[in-house]
């Protein structure tokens, strides 16, 4: 019912564009059965509409109506409609058709342009959604500045860093986008994916280059922080790394995750394993991270027995349950137990490890997309830093028999 009403809704306003095209035409002389044949093509068109065919109603209703300099809006939102609906090669027809048109005004020939733009990029044909987005570059106008985000979405698909950021810049240069996060975000992404390369490729000098542009567009970047940690790391400079590490937990206390490896390996070259071990308790009851709980009962559970690590899950177990803790917890608690409370034990550890084998550990939060890995750019969505660990509700419910 939602979709019939919007496309009644559609009708309306392409038969109101329709009724501008022929006041605003001077050729009031067309014949009866010109006007008829118009008319037609719109009935036939609410026909297929009723009858929940949308496509071709839309191929009715653009073959009524008249293209001139007052339907070109209406045009433009059709072509833009069936790239929605998926129908790329048709809104690439129609919008091909548009600026195929003689003494289009420069605004309304930069606005089917980026149409037409959007439709290659859908299309994947990227290299002919550059040329258009160039074209209105060269062209100037306020339409420049929607050429240069879809230029930047060209860019980020082809992994042409150094474009993406030349894009980014020119786009903050303009005052509207100046404080854009996600544009000051993305161009701090695009020089960590340089010092990445540079960094595999064992160029430190030049990846330590990127990652300090990396912190001129975005001060606090989390990924430029990991990077410099382990540039530091592989230098030697064990304090530095380390002070880089805990500077991204005061920042992002979600990625303690990503911290704690780095953290246990630049410890011990220092030879400073207590520290350590008093930064994880900290970082269980400050932040009441299970992956630092977790670590920290490896390293209690090898130095005594066991009772303080079950202790320790126990507690924050109560706090934060998690698939992880739980499974950790069973299999200390299945030592030394009796054989019967050991079956049912045994049976509680094997179905949360299988739901915890299944089950996706992180979401986008912009779409909704779920992965067992962490990724900074959202497969689905082509977001950066929308990925986010899952709370764990199975991990809650079982946790309850402790109580």
């Amino acid at each position: 019912m939602e979709s019939l009403t919007f496309y009644l809704l559609l009708l309306t306003a392409i038969i109101a564009g329709w009724l501008l095209g022929r006041l605003s035409s001077s050729k009031y002389t067309h014949t009866k059965a010109s006007n008829s044949d118009l008319f037609q093509d719109y009935f036939v068109g609410l026909n297929y509409l009723l009858n929940d065919e949308p496509d071709e109603a839309i191929d009715s209703f653009i073959k009524a109506l008249e293209i001139n300099s007052k339907t070109i809006e209406t045009h433009l939102a059709l072509g833009a409609l069936l790239r929605r609906r998926g129908k790329v090669n048709k809104a690439i027809n129609v919008h091909q058709a548009l600026l195929a048109r003689p003494n289009l005004e420069r605004d309304s020939s930069n606005s089917v342009r980026l149409q037409l733009a959007l439709n290659y990029i859908a299309a994947g044909l990227l290299d002919r959604a550059e040329r258009l987005l160039k074209e209105i570059l060269e062209d100037g106008g306020e339409a420049k500045w929607d050429a240069l985000r879809q230029l930047i979405t060209v860019y980020q698909t082809e992994k042409d860093w150094e474009n993406a950021i030349a894009c980014s810049s020119a786009l903050l240069k303009n005052a509207g986008f100046r404080k854009d996060p996600t544009l000051l975000g993305g161009a701090a992404h695009y020089c960590c994916e340089i010092a990445q390369l540079h960094l595999q490729n064992n160029r430190d000098p030049q990846a330590r280059s990127e990652i300090k542009r990396a912190f001129t567009f975005e001060r606090n970047s989390i990924r430029a922080m990991l990077l410099l940690a382990d540039l530091e790391q592989r230098q030697g400079n064990y304090t530095a790394a380390i002070k880089d590490l805990l500077r991204v937990r005061k920042v992002k206390p979600q990625f303690i995750a990503q911290l704690l490896e780095p953290l246990a390996s630049c410890h011990e070259s220092l030879g400073t394993r207590a520290d350590f071990e008093k930064l994880l308790r900290k970082m269980v009851l400050e932040d009441s991270s299970t992956e630092a709980a977790l670590m920290l009962v490896k390293i209690t559970n090898a130095s005594s027995e066991n009772v303080e690590a079950v202790s320790l899950l126990r507690e924050h177990l109560e706090h934060l349950p998690s698939s992880g803790a739980l499974i950790e917890l069973l299999e200390l608690l299945l030592d030394g137990v009796d054989v019967n409370v050991a079956s049912s034990l045994e049976l509680l550890l094997n179905l949360v490890k299988a739901q915890a084998h299944v089950s996706s550990e992180y979401r986008c939060h912009h779409c909704g997309f779920e992965t067992k890995n962490f990724f900074w750019m959202c497969p689905s969505c082509k977001r950066w830093d929308k990925i986010s660990p899952i709370n764990d509700l199975l991990a809650r419910q079982a946790t309850s028999v402790f109580k």
